[in-house]
């Protein structure tokens, strides 16, 4: 009886780590493409690949984190506003999920971050105010759940680049940014092999142009 019992338990064992590695290597497949995307299609289909991945790892938060970054890509892509919006919602749509899953993640915050300034882009003069106070309680939120996040450094820097200067930005205000941000991204090691690690190329590229 005990050896039937012990052999049960080791079946079940195995197919747990075969769903894991399943898991791994879908995400992984999916996360190359989607750092290949070029195309709004493209980044669509990718998209979709991380939300048939969540239907079926429905504990898990980053397909939806994938998900949702691959529609913000893509409203800075579309030209037409009200689409932007649609894919935007989209996005908030995949982060809302995620965050219900796990309300505790630093690059959740950072991500909704990212989102609300896409938000801007669409009407500067009318959303600016509204999502500014927003996109920084979010990146706050971040920085307090891991102060070594180097994506929400990137993207304060990124934010006040595009700002005009009488609002306190600028490239001169930027730039110790950029470089903090690049501390950051030298000593980052991501949690797991898909966990968030994109941003140092972007910063890398801004920080060697205002060096010029």
């Amino acid at each position: 009886m005990k050896t039937s019992i012990l052999i049960l338990a080791l079946v079940l064992l195995s197919g747990v780590g075969f769903a894991n590695e399943a898991y791994q290597k879908a995400m992984s497949q999916s996360i190359e493409k989607l750092f290949q995307a070029k195309t709004i299609p493209e980044y669509v289909e990718v998209a979709n690949q991380f939300e048939r991945i969540s239907q079926i790892e429905k504990a898990e938060w980053l397909p939806l984190y994938y998900a949702s970054y691959a529609y913000i890509i893509i409203s800075f892509q579309e030209a037409e506003n009200t689409k932007k919006d649609q894919y935007l919602d989209q996005a908030q749509k995949y982060l809302d999920q995620a965050m219900a899953i796990e309300p505790n993640e630093s690059e959740l915050y950072m991500l909704q971050g990212f989102l609300y300034p896409s938000r801007i882009n669409i009407d500067p003069m009318a959303r600016g105010m509204l999502y500014m106070g927003k996109m920084n309680e979010s990146l706050d939120k971040a920085l307090a759940l891991n102060p070594d996040n180097p994506r929400v450094y990137y993207l304060r820097a990124t934010m006040t680049y595009h700002m005009p200067e009488a609002y306190g930005g600028g490239a001169a205000k930027a730039l110790p940014l950029f470089i903090l941000a690049d501390e950051k991204f030298r000593i980052f090691k991501p949690k797991t092999e898909i966990s968030p690690n994109w941003g140092k190329e972007m910063n890398d590229a801004e920080l060697k142009k205002l060096q010029k």
